[in-house]
């Protein structure tokens, strides 16, 4: 049997907000999305990333629902190709003690989003021997 890769993991279409958006507009966003992780975009590029943390931390520090985003967002995204393997993605996310890998293609384009429940799910899923 073949090793699982990220591109295996990837739901749906990564959720991304333009950096020129507000807090408010985030919050909506994530409610309708029912999403706690977004992508920050400057037209194709790819330039930050938000969590929920980030907009909490961001309200309470400042409590401007009109905040940008380009203001708060993490600058230093951290990514893995398409075909990096779970246990890459495991890694990585403990040695940066993040919860949401941002997944791209062999060109550098984004692709998806794998977060930290996914991989739980895949390898601890029902269904699945841990022994």
């Amino acid at each position: 049997m073949a090793e699982l890769r990220l591109k295996d993991l990837i739901k749906r279409r990564p959720i991304t907000v333009s950096s020129d958006a507000t807090i408010h507009d985030v919050i909506k966003i994530m409610a309708r999305e029912n999403v706690g992780f977004l992508v920050v975009r400057e037209g194709e590029q790819v330039v930050g990333v938000l969590s929920e943390r980030d907009v909490i931390k961001a309200l309470a520090e400042e409590g401007d629902v009109g905040k940008r985003v380009a203001e708060f967002c993490k600058r230093d995204v951290i990514k893995l190709r398409a075909d990096s393997t779970l246990e890459e993605a495991a890694q990585t996310m403990g040695k940066h003690r993040i919860r949401h890998i941002v997944v791209e293609d062999e060109r550098g384009e984004l692709i998806g989003v794998v977060s930290v429940r996914d991989l739980l799910e895949e390898l601890f899923g029902p269904g699945t021997k841990t022994d």
